[in-house]
């Protein structure tokens, strides 16, 4: 999705940002220059899980090339961490040489393939003339958007308004969500999948369209490998040349046995059996009340937060934020204030109707929920209950 590059890249384009107006002085359209769409494998890593876009420049008759890649940012800009929270971060296109890329994703252990574009020397030279506008400082940042407008949409943007003609996708369209796409990438990594469907509302849990399908890197491969190219004569021609395989994928990730949902069914277990004793005693144990609250509390304000403030998209369509928002821990207090001063929880009711609120939508609504939040809402639940059926003695 994005090479999510801690320091900008030197710009190694060996003079190519001298090619005067007719492009013909430095570059060999028609012999030697080449374009590649470049295709990494997810990797191990969180930022690295949806794998990364880039597109190669070759002049192989002057010996340059250049790895253009929109996936470039500055980490040490003030205020990135909220800034990228917020929704409001700045990528930018940068460029690096073929054999510093490559380097860095066999560290990594990422594959790369190489789909060698099907252009005219026209074209490539259109192609590069955009690419080079699109590198100087004052273009070369953009508003970074995850689902909409990330580092592979911006490649395929750009080689679209580059062909003489138009571009036309015939792979088999999927009917797929954006969530399932995500789940796909995510198989071995739960509990990142966790963070992401705590995080991401119901927005992507509608049919995607086949355009907004090519965020993910490895689809847009897919695509483009059986795509072509109507001329405006009305001829057609393959988009991909040929494919070349740079580096193998040697990632192997495996999952973790202790997954969210062993987890949470273990605390479901543990407070079934911390409530049947607080039933038949009557009397609570408030200190785990006060934990489980102040970590619904926790998670609450980072939801309610990117529901309120961001500009990301999906996260103001997150109903998770009914049960998951800061008001949790203002409970916590309350449950603290009337254990001191020996007073009974008169919000009681109001918890466990919020809590009931909130299965009734997990029911009706069109938003998945990951197993583990339906788990945490039966802890909830079950502490409700008992808290009020203490109370009310």
């Amino acid at each position: 999705m994005a090479a999510w590059c801690v320091t900008m890249m030197a710009l190694p384009l060996c003079g190519w940002a001298q090619v005067s107006d007719d492009g013909r002085d430095s570059l060999h359209y028609e012999d030697g220059l080449r374009f590649s769409l470049l295709t990494c494998t997810p990797g191990t890593d969180a930022y690295a899980h949806f794998g990364h876009t880039a597109i190669l420049a070759v002049d192989e008759i002057a010996e340059k090339n250049a790895v253009f890649n929109y996936g470039c940012f500055d980490a040490s800009q003030e205020h990135f961490v909220l800034n990228f929270i917020k929704g409001d971060t700045n990528y930018q296109l940068d460029a690096e040489t073929l054999k510093f890329f490559l380097w860095r994703y066999s560290e990594t252990g990422n594959g790369v393939t190489e789909q060698v574009l099907n252009l005219t020397a026209e074209e490539k030279e259109r192609l590069m003339k955009l690419l080079l506008e699109n590198v100087r400082p004052e273009n070369q940042t953009y508003l970074y958007n995850w689902l909409y407008d990330n580092c592979t949409e911006r490649a395929r943007d750009i080689i679209e308004q580059a062909v003489d003609g138009k571009v036309v996708y015939e792979r088999r369209e999927r009917t797929v969500t954006v969530r399932e796409m995500l789940h796909e990438k995510m198989e071995n990594s739960p509990w990142l999948r966790l963070g992401i469907d705590l995080l991401l509302g119901q927005e992507i849990d509608q049919p995607a369209p086949r355009r907004t399908q090519m965020f993910i890197p490895n689809y847009f491969q897919a695509e483009i490998d059986s795509a072509y190219i109507v001329g405006i004569d009305g001829t057609r021609r393959p988009l991909v040349k040929e494919t070349n395989q740079l580096l193998e994928d040697k990632n192997q990730e495996t999952a973790s046995p202790l997954s969210p949902l062993v987890v949470f069914s273990l605390l479901l277990a543990v407070t079934v059996c911390i409530s049947v004793i607080d039933w038949r005693r009557r009397k609570l144990l408030v200190g785990y009340d006060v934990v489980l609250h102040c970590a619904q509390g926790v998670a609450g304000i980072i939801i309610a937060y990117l529901f309120c403030c961001s500009k990301h998209p999906a996260v103001d369509s997150n109903w998770q934020v009914v049960l998951f928002n800061p008001l949790a821990l203002c409970y916590a207090v309350w449950l603290v204030f009337c254990k001191v001063k020996k007073r009974k929880n008169r919000l009681a009711a109001v918890n466990l109707a919020v809590c009931g609120v909130f299965v009734v939508l997990m029911l009706t609504v069109k938003q998945v929920f990951n197993p583990a939040v339906y788990l945490m809402a039966l802890i909830l639940m079950i502490r409700g209950v008992v808290s009020v059926r203490v109370y009310s003695l």
